[in-house]
């Protein structure tokens, strides 16, 4: 039976999304890599102070803060792909230099805080560009199951590529092991050079209008009685989980004694958690709605961020973690998949790469100072003391996020096959 048009334009848009999900799956399992390498490198190798740990993480959240907004309104006036490709090409030179560096015995902190600035930069420029284009292959009948799976890629990645990064640290040392970063970025920009989907001709707009668009899309975001809330929500979870990032790894190996692959398999094991994430996304939207499932995902945070701080060394501790991280993972997978359906069905095309960058902006913005706070914490109350508190913190992202339901219950979101509230 011969093909209709019809039939080759869905074939061509599966084929299309599968290539972009290949594609970030590699860039997120290489990205894996330097994880867990790079604090290493800074904890261990260079024997980077509390301090000097939080400034690290800082300098790549920091580029949020003054780039993000522009990108997001040029992503609305740019086609998408090509800035994707870009930023993955550059991020994996820039990775490059790290295990140059060590090699030639140059590297330095500060080489690494470049780094992870650069390496910023290039990925709030691909953020609004990539978490825009699923939506215009698949269309918004089929966006909830295309961002399951592309927030699955984080499991599927996390789920081999921490223990695989540990050893990969144990014969090659953490710098060299960013080699397989450096490369996992340049195979997906390759990757998304085959995806065939035409994008619609940005509309011509006049260049002074730039700050007018990026204002408007930050008013419309942050008025909207949905979109507001839970990226003020959002922003107080990513503030605390910023400020145990910086310090959870280096704290693990350097005050608990763990090595890289004892680091390698728990976080690996506990990927498992983000995998089922994947998988109860859509039938918890569909049975409970959009806004009962955001908030008791959001409730997960501080209970399972909360255990480092609370174990001590040894197999317990890690089977204890091991075990935290996989269901922090399950409502983190799911939190995401939903927050991120649920903005893009609210906001119309013309809007969504502002949508996805001023998110991002309100989102991660407080995360650079999040993770100094924690540097200057630790550095007076010790590792410890600093990781419980952020994760007391975290208390409030649910009390913020509880302010979408009712208006939420008002909203027709166009999907049409969930209750919303």
């Amino acid at each position: 039976m011969r093909s209709g048009p019809l039939s080759t334009l869905k074939l061509s848009k599966h084929r299309d999304f599968r290539l972009l999900w290949a594609g970030q799956t590699t860039s997120a399992l290489g990205s894996e890599v330097s994880t867990l390498a790079i604090p290493l490198i800074a904890g261990l190798l260079l024997n980077a102070s509390p301090m000097e740990l939080g400034l690290l993480t800082a300098a790549r959240k920091a580029p949020v803060l003054f780039a993000s907004l522009p990108a997001g309104a040029l992503a609305d006036r740019w086609r998408k792909r090509p800035i994707m490709i870009w930023s993955l090409t550059l991020s994996g030179l820039i990775m490059l230099t790290l295990p140059l560096a060590a090699m030639a015995g140059v590297l330095t902190i500060a080489h690494l805080w470049t780094v992870a600035l650069l390496a910023g930069i290039c990925e709030v420029f691909y953020s609004p560009a990539y978490q825009t284009y699923p939506l215009l292959i698949l269309g918004p009948e089929r966006i909830m199951e295309g961002n399951a799976k592309l927030t699955t890629t984080i499991t599927v990645s996390g789920m081999s590529g921490p223990a695989l990064s540990g050893v990969l640290i144990g014969l090659l040392g953490p710098a060299k092991a960013v080699l397989v970063d450096a490369a996992s970025f340049l195979a997906a920009a390759a990757t998304m050079a085959f995806i065939r989907t035409q994008e619609p001709d940005p509309e011509p707009r006049d260049r002074r209008g730039l700050r007018r668009e990026i204002a408007e899309g930050l008013r419309y975001v942050v008025r909207h009685p949905v979109i507001g809330p839970l990226l003020f929500g959002m922003a107080t979870i990513s503030f605390c989980l910023a400020g145990t990032g910086a310090l959870e790894i280096t704290y693990l190996a350097r005050e608990l004694g763990w090595s890289s692959q004892a680091l390698g398999l728990v976080f690996g094991a506990s990927m498992l958690g983000g995998l089922a994430g994947g998988m109860l996304a859509r039938p918890l939207t569909d049975r409970y709605g959009m806004a009962r499932v955001l908030i008791g995902a959001a409730l997960a945070y501080p209970l399972f961020v909360a255990p480092i701080g609370l174990i001590g060394p040894g197999l317990a501790g890690q089977i204890v973690l091991g075990v935290s991280w996989g269901l922090l993972l399950v409502a983190a997978i799911v939190f995401q998949s939903v927050q991120k359906s649920l903005r893009q069905l609210l906001t119309p095309p013309e809007m969504q790469g502002r949508l996805a960058a001023s998110a991002r902006w309100i989102t991660w913005g407080a995360s650079p100072l999040g993770a100094v706070l924690a540097g200057a914490l630790a550095t007076w109350a010790g590792m410890r003391v600093t990781l419980l508190v952020f994760a007391a913190g975290l208390l409030a992202g649910p009390v913020v996020v509880r302010r979408i339901v009712k208006p939420l219950a008002l909203v027709q979101v166009p999907d049409g096959r969930s209750s919303p509230a």
